[in-house]
Order: structure tokens, then C-alpha cells, then sequence
């Protein structure tokens, strides 16, 4: 009976399939990462742009069927965009789970009174009653303005902040628009595009 040869790789055969594996490793890793940020900063722009409209037909529904005139939170009204969004909740404008205003890196709340830092997007600007549409509504925590810019520039991600850290952020403006900014796209005025700001706003965190 004849014995069958086996073979196998020699050293260097394997080192070249390892260096092999390796480099496709380090090409499509970084393009899977991307793909994923992508994907996130999509859905976060769905639900910030769902968040504005659901806030506007509320203001229209009080106007057509209350009789009053429709506004937006003024400063002072709330210390922070959680406390606002439980509000929206309370009065069944948002009719959402609490996991709807968390984003890639951000913990899920189970309840609306749960909401924090640790798993809430957004920033809220106060006092957008007066101002022009395209003043931003709502954006993304990671996002280091705290006063909305009226001259050129570039913004400033903060590297270590959820969600998105440096790769992007989502904003929100009055009158609906919602988009993400990457890269060279992060400037002021892509940000705020009629450069406004007011005594009356002002922003608070999540």
C-alpha cells in the first residue's frame, strides 16, 4: 500500500501568508470603520431631522387649534436639551423611545427620565424665536461651541467625546435641514450659515 505524501507550508510560506492576511487586514479595517461611521452619522441625522419635525408640527398644532402663537424655548426654560426632550415627551409631541436620541457610543436610556450625558446627542440652542431659519436647532455633544460663531472658522471636535468623537458631527437648524459635517466640511459657515447670534440664545448640553 502506497503512502500518501503530505504536504505542508515551509516557514517562510506562512510568514508570507501572515504578511499577506496583515495587509489586507490594515486596508480594510480603516474602510469597514468608516462604512460604520457613515452609517451612524446617517441615522443620527434621520432622527435629529424627525426630532425637528415632530417640535414644529407641535407648534403649529398650537397655533391652528390653541390659538396661540408658536415659539421656541426661551433661555432659561430648560438647563439642559434632556429636560427638554422629557417635556416634548410629557406633552406626546415626540412619542419615541428614549434610545431615539443616543448615537454611536452612547449608552442607551431606558427610561425619558433617565437621560443624561451618558446616553443623549445633542445640544439644545435656546431662543430661536426671533432669529432667521438656518441658525442651528440641535447638534451633536461632541461638538466643543458653546456660543454659535458669527465670523469664519473652523470647529473644533472634541477627540474624546461621544458620540463621533473627531470624525463628524450632525446638526440640526431651524427650519429643518439636517446634515453631518466632516472633515473640510467643518466650518463655521456650513454650521451657521447666516452667521447670527443673539443676546436671547443661548446653549445648553444634553
Amino acid at each position: 500500500m502506497m503512502k500518501r505524501k503530505v504536504f505542508g507550508f515551509t516557514l517562510i510560506e506562512l510568514l508570507v501568508v501572515i504578511a499577506i492576511i496583515a495587509m489586507l487586514a490594515a486596508i480594510l479595517v480603516p474602510a469597514v470603520n468608516r462604512a460604520l461611521i457613515n452609517a451612524a452619522l446617517t441615522q443620527t441625522v434621520a432622527n435629529g431631522g424627525n426630532i425637528y419635525k415632530s417640535v414644529f408640527a407641535g407648534q403649529m398644532e398650537d397655533v391652528v387649534f390653541a390659538g396661540s402663537s408658536s415659539s421656541w424655548p426661551a433661555d432659561g426654560d430648560f438647563d439642559s436639551s434632556s429636560d427638554y426632550f422629557q417635556d416634548l415627551a410629557e406633552r406626546e409631541v415626540l412619542n419615541v423611545p428614549p434610545s431615539f436620541f443616543s448615537a454611536r457610543g452612547l449608552d442607551r436610556a431606558e427610561a425619558m427620565e433617565d437621560l443624561d450625558d451618558s446616553n443623549n446627542a445633542w445640544r439644545l440652542v435656546l431662543g430661536l424665536g426671533s432669529v432667521t431659519e438656518g441658525v442651528p436647532f440641535l447638534y451633536t455633544q461632541n461638538c466643543t461651541l458653546t456660543a454659535l460663531p458669527t465670523s469664519e472658522g473652523t470647529i473644533e471636535l472634541d477627540e474624546t467625546q461621544e458620540p463621533f468623537r473627531g470624525d463628524g458631527m450632525v446638526v440640526v437648524h431651524k427650519g429643518g435641514s439636517a446634515f453631518s459635517l466632516r472633515g473640510s466640511q467643518l466650518k463655521n459657515i456650513n454650521f451657521n450659515p447666516p452667521m447670527t447670534n443673539s443676546a436671547d440664545i443661548a446653549i445648553v448640553g444634553p
